[in-house]
């Protein structure tokens, strides 16, 4: 059997669908995976087993839809094909694949291209969301998500490691104060943490800056990890500060106590899913404001309340957070 898969673009969503995900190779032991998905979101599943990962490069191409065309049939003809993408191209590429059961949500009118078109359900979160799709014809296992640990050889400091991530790919709405994190950093340098600053290429001024404002020494690893070895690391970790963001749900998968700083998102919808995490907003704190969660990349507001969600939430309710986790 051929099973299609086309993935979510972002990290941490290709990690809330690692539940769903598991499901299948569970219930279908011994079929060929086929996972088309972004450079980084095929990337956590390299170790599986009967699987080929292919990027889907095609908004770089002069013509998209023919670039989607050739690359779903360079793909056998599935047997299943799902597609974990809510916009009308994700539906073109199972139809292009001319796969027997093609499933997915219906929205954009692309249930015509579909032969399994559900309705999504409101108000849950995404890993039962993209569960919701492979639900009726995959063996229960537990609700968890199924990131595989690479191991990689690295080096980390002695004693009690802390991990920030400053950083979110989404936008700069869902981050939090440069300075906020070097007050909480210096906290935990205090209390004999060792710190490693987390960041992709784009991000390595935001650790840069924060390793300025820091007390003590920090290891910067801002742009110098691969994806296996951020996994690796952040699975070594002691404590982890985190925006909503692709790494949040690394450390979710390990079991990392973390404390995830929401302000523009939905924290019912993409929270950490572990019990190891805690959750620090105006809503979570009893001061939600009228705008949350507006969902934006950027705030939209120009006035004194511009990022408030963000900037109201001061260190001190980290570190009060940190200090019941860690009893400090």
């Amino acid at each position: 059997m051929n099973i299609l898969i086309r993935l979510p673009n972002w990290l941490g969503d290709a990690i809330m669908a690692t539940f769903a995900i598991e499901s299948l190779y569970k219930t279908y032991k011994d079929s060929n995976f086929f996972l088309v998905g972004s450079k980084v979101s095929i990337q956590i599943f390299k170790n599986h087993k009967n699987t080929t990962l292919i990027e889907d490069d095609s908004k770089d191409s002069k013509c998209r839809i023919l670039k989607l065309y050739k690359i779903a049939k360079s793909i056998p003809r599935s047997d299943i094909a799902i597609t974990f993408q809510n916009n009308f191209l994700s539906a073109l590429f199972l139809s292009f694949n001319n796969a027997k059961i093609k499933i997915g949500y219906k929205n954009e009118l692309r249930q015509f291209l579909l032969t399994h078109a559900k309705i999504k359900q409101k108000g849950i979160h995404e890993v039962f969301v993209y569960y919701d799709l492979v639900k009726d014809m995959v063996e229960n296992i537990q609700p968890k998500l199924y990131l595989q640990n690479p191991n990689k050889p690295i080096n980390l400091p002695l004693g009690k490691l802390a991990g920030i991530n400053a950083g979110a790919a989404f936008g700069s709405a869902k981050r939090w104060e440069e300075s906020y994190f070097a007050e909480v950093a210096n906290y935990l340098l205090d209390n004999n943490y060792s710190i490693l600053l987390f960041g992709s290429n784009n991000e390595i001024n935001i650790a840069n800056n924060i390793e300025s404002m820091c007390k003590d020494k920090v290891l910067n690893l801002a742009g110098q990890t691969t994806l296996e070895e951020l996994i690796t690391y952040i699975s070594k970790l002691d404590l982890f500060i985190t925006n909503d963001s692709g790494p949040m749900h690394i450390a979710a998968a390990f079991n990392i106590p973390s404390v995830a700083i929401f302000g523009p998102t939905n924290d019912r919808e993409t929270s950490p899913f572990s019990q190891n995490s805690h959750i620090i907003s105006l809503k979570t704190l009893g001061y939600k404001l009228e705008c949350q969660p507006c969902k934006k990349r950027i705030c939209p507001l120009k006035d004194l309340n511009y990022h408030s969600c963000m900037r109201d939430l001061k260190p001190k309710f980290i570190i009060e957070k940190i200090k019941s986790i860690t009893k400090t």
